[in-house]
Order: C-alpha cells, then structure tokens, then sequence
C-alpha cells in the first residue's frame, strides 16, 4: 500500500497520521522501460489533500510555458547524496535545448520529444537515485509550474550529463484525459454534466 506524505522536509519526522492512502496509480500506457519515454504517472489520492502553509499546490503547465535554452528551474528529492538523507534537498538548475541535450558530447540521441534536459553542464548539481518522479518547476511571476517530472539521468552531477525530464507541457492532454475519465466515472464520486 502506498502512502503519500505533505508537508515536511525531513523523512525522521514524518507522522503517519499526516499521510494520505494512495486509491490509485495511473501510468501511461505507452510508457517504454527501455527509452523512458512517456515517463509519467498520477496518483488518485483516498481523500484529497489540506492545503495549509507548508502544503500548497503547484500548477500544471500552460501551453507556451518559457522552457527556452538557459532558463532557470528549480528540482527537490530525497535521492542519493549520502547513504538515507534524511532532509528533502532543492538546487536550481539551467534547463537545456533539446538540441543541446541529444548532442553527441551530452546525451546523444537519448532524449525523445517527451524529455528535456537539466542541470549544469559543469557537473555537480543534478537529480540523482531516490529522486524520480518528483518535480523540477519553474516560477513566473508569483506562479510555480510544474514544468517536469524526474525520469532518468547518466550517472549523478556529471560534467555535460544533465538530468533527464518528462515534460509536463507534451504530456497535458493525457493528464487532461485522464482526470476527465476520473471525475466523470464516478471514481470521485461526480457525474458528466447531460
């Protein structure tokens, strides 16, 4: 049983009571283990969360969101930086063209039309095991956008090997699709207007 935890940035002081049951995992169905492409997912909370002030939403991308070659982006995770961290981590990051990131010296032809590329190409900063699936934003003005999701990497902060992103932007029909066929079958208990 999966369980879903808001609210708190440190894995020791997380409280049961403060977690939310996970009723269903919904993958893309033409997700391809072998290229990590369509890399993605949503979870159907039991019951939905409370928003207060360590809770808050981020919000899907619009269409045209800036994700141009140098803009700035920001990417959390517990993932591998020690054995068990215990503290959520944050680093800024520069997001990359796809051109630069299937070049030959960076990721090659690796990164499909789903992807995009983060990071420093100087190495150091950098998602890194444990932190897939979690979030890289963008803020513009007073708004955080959910621009990516962590999906895979070469390595952790190498030099000229960034990270590697599903891009919330490519996938926002299916997540649209996917959320209308939730709310309309009665699995959260509403019914398609006649």
């Amino acid at each position: 049983m999966w369980r879903v935890y808001s609210g708190d940035v440190s894995l020791n002081r997380l409280r049961f009571d403060s977690s939310k049951m996970v009723k269903k995992i919904i993958s893309h169905e033409g997700f391809d283990p072998n290229t990590n492409d369509n890399d993605i997912a949503l979870l159907k909370l039991h019951s939905p969360l409370t928003f207060t002030r360590t809770v808050k939403p981020v919000c899907l991308p619009i269409i045209g969101l800036d994700l141009s070659d140098g803009r700035q982006a920001w990417i959390t995770g517990w993932g591998a930086l020690r054995p068990s961290p215990d503290k959520l981590n944050q680093a800024q990051v520069t997001i990359y063209s796809r051109e630069k990131c299937k070049s030959l010296q960076v990721l090659g032809g690796q990164v499909t039309e789903s992807m995009f590329c983060a990071g420093k190409l100087g190495g150091g900063v950098d998602t890194c095991q444990g932190d897939s699936g979690g979030p890289l934003v963008v803020k513009q003005g007073d708004v955080w956008w959910l621009a990516g999701d962590t999906s895979w990497g070469i390595g952790c902060a190498l030099r000229n090997k960034p990270g590697v992103y599903g891009n919330v932007t490519y996938f926002l029909s299916w997540v649209h699709e996917k959320i209308d066929s939730l709310l309309y079958s009665g699995t959260w208990g509403w019914r398609k207007p006649r």
